[in-house]
């Protein structure tokens, strides 16, 4: 008993100490995400009234989450500990690099959802917004990341390549 309270207590620990850590990649997130919203208001228009929801991506294979409110100018994305992930509309879980294939149109939704690559519970209304907004804004890796317009294409080839072989292994 004593060894699991004491498991427990460090899990708690850990997690305080890992937020500070996440601060930084999440205030680049959240920045890439306004700036897309500047660039495609269209797209963050179709999301409608799931603008302001929370959605949550969990890639399986880390003990990290993104929480996401896609809310065009004002959106954000948090980095969370997987463990500690709050409460969202929608849940989306699945491999990392399909996660990245469905925000970047290289993989097929519908296909990932049915054959179980992707696991989605929630707001299915919230879901198919995102989808949608996804698509019309036409996204690549390196826009995800906010990579600089000049490397885009560098960094682009680099996470396309990256992401094959992480499939592949």
């Amino acid at each position: 008993m004593t060894g699991a309270r004491r498991q427990g207590g460090s899990g708690r620990w850990e997690t305080l100490l890992a937020r500070p850590l996440l601060l930084p990649p999440s205030a680049l997130l959240t920045f890439s995400l306004r700036r897309l919203a500047r660039a495609c208001p269209e797209a963050f228009a179709r999301l409608g009234e799931h603008a302001e929801q929370l959605y949550l991506i969990a890639p399986t294979e880390l003990p990290l989450a993104f929480h996401l409110r896609p809310a065009g100018a004002s959106g954000e994305i948090w980095l969370v500990p997987a463990r500690d992930a709050p409460e969202a509309a929608v849940r989306i879980r699945g491999a990392l690099p399909d996660l990245l294939g469905l925000f970047d149109g290289t993989l097929d939704a519908d296909s990932a959802f049915f054959s179980r690559r992707i696991q989605v519970e929630g707001d299915t209304s919230a879901v198919v917004a995102l989808h949608n907004a996804l698509e019309a804004a036409d996204l690549t890796l390196a826009d995800l990341i906010g990579a600089p317009k000049l490397t885009r294409d560098l960094v682009n080839r680099g996470l396309a390549w990256t992401t094959q072989r992480w499939r592949s292994a």
